[in-house]
């Protein structure tokens, strides 16, 4: 069974899980309306997940900004092996 999100003519709401094909609902001598679609619930805007290397590397990146971090210390490796790396 599904979970639905109901609304009373007052405002309020409700999510119930209910059978398929139910319009409505009564709690303590309220009616309940089902919603149609969530406000919250966005249709179409996909968002791309980034790939595991862009991940660790936004994760990385964000270690460097940090302050007292130890990324902010001299490197041993060279800019060049640091690109190689990273493949740039």
């Amino acid at each position: 069974m599904p979970i639905y999100s109901f609304a009373s003519e007052d405002g309020k709401t409700l999510d119930e899980i209910v059978p398929l094909g139910t319009s409505h609902i009564t709690r303590d001598g309220v009616r309940y309306e089902k919603v149609l679609a969530d406000e919250c619930f966005a249709v179409g805007n996909q968002v791309k997940i980034p790939s595991q290397a862009e991940q660790v590397k936004d994760g990385y990146h964000k270690l460097e900004q940090k302050e007292g971090s130890r990324f902010l210390r001299k490197s041993q490796f060279s800019t060049k092996q640091i690109k190689k790396a990273w493949g740039f």
